[in-house]
């Protein structure tokens, strides 16, 4: 398939790697408002355009990957669908879940494949350890721990995206959901009841976010994210009969499983930069006629923006 790009920064350059590394996929057109001219000059065999609208007009472009800033995945992903173009947009795909359901509607209306490229889920070793788990591997699943934190001094700027309300910016949106959506695979979408803490930044956004999550039937979480320190990055889930450690779980290819202080540990890699095996089930789900992908579903999507959304109003009451 041929593939067009909505903006074009680090994330993109990344994506663009494992789709070169997929068989049958074509980096076909780039869009950029701001680099367009230095795109074309590096990669001369693509089209770039200046304007978004001029690529989903381009007859030849099969699906579209939107990595803009938060707030502009809305619009951006609409305007795709509208167009008659299949959608892989950047998480979060939607600030909010209105704008999830409206993303969804018109999925619906056009018939065009959607999904949020939450990476992490369609990784071999994240999914091998999932499925290791829910088999009974450690027994029943009572706690699981989960941390993404970083601190970027070239981004931790007033005028960056990270700290910038106007864009949608705060830990919880950019780093958060991966330690939420681990958590949901085991535990599900709705705690029954949870408590979050968060340190603000100048500019009034979350920098770094706690949250203690209940699930019932003695299953608890905690989740952490930031953009403001460094945290181990690893998620661990522990059962009766043991647990299961994930190194940068939201890249992951490797995890161990420790039973009776017993390690073992299971090697498996990603293909290229790790998005690759997103793309193939993109590439799979449009070929086999489907609008949405059974791994990470539309209404993960949200569900996922649900809880944000109620965890954030705890926080900015």
């Amino acid at each position: 398939m041929n593939w067009g790009f909505i903006g074009f920064g680090r994330i993109a350059r990344k994506f663009l790697e494992s789709l070169n590394a997929v068989e049958g996929e074509v980096a076909y057109a780039f869009a950029s408002r701001s680099n367009a001219d230095a795109l074309q000059k590096e990669f001369p065999e693509v089209k770039v355009y200046s304007d978004y609208d001029q690529l989903l007009a381009d007859p030849a472009i099969d699906v579209v990957y939107i990595s803009t800033t938060h707030n502009f995945h809305c619009s951006n992903t609409i305007s795709a669908l509208r167009a008659g173009k299949h959608v892989l947009c950047e998480k979060p795909m939607g600030i909010s879940s209105d704008e999830i359901l409206e993303m969804k509607e018109v999925a619906e209306e056009t018939g065009c494949f959607l999904m949020e490229a939450m990476w992490m889920r369609f990784l071999p070793a994240y999914r091998e350890a999932i499925t290791r788990v829910k088999a009974g591997e450690i027994g029943e699943v009572k706690y699981m721990t989960a941390s993404f934190g970083f601190r970027s001094i070239d981004k931790l700027t007033t005028d960056g995206r990270l700290l910038n309300p106007d864009l949608a910016g705060g830990a919880l949106y950019d780093v958060g959901v991966y330690p939420l959506t681990i958590v949901s695979d085991l535990f599900g979408w709705e705690p029954e009841e949870f408590k979050a803490h968060a340190i603000l930044s100048d500019t009034g956004v979350d920098e770094t976010i706690q949250v203690q999550l209940d699930f019932g039937g003695n299953r608890l979480a905690q989740v952490v994210g930031s953009i403001g320190i460094h945290t181990n990055k690893e998620a661990c889930i522990y059962g009766t009969e043991g647990y299961v450690r994930l190194p940068f779980f939201w890249k992951a290819q490797s995890y161990e499983v420790v039973k009776d202080e017993q390690v073992t540990t299971f090697d498996v890699p990603y293909l290229a930069t790790g998005y690759a095996h997103e793309i193939q089930e993109v590439s799979k789900c449009i070929s086999e006629g489907k609008t949405e992908s059974n791994l990470f579903t539309l209404n993960d999507s949200l569900m996922s923006a649900r809880l944000v959304e109620s965890i954030l109003s705890t926080i900015f009451k």
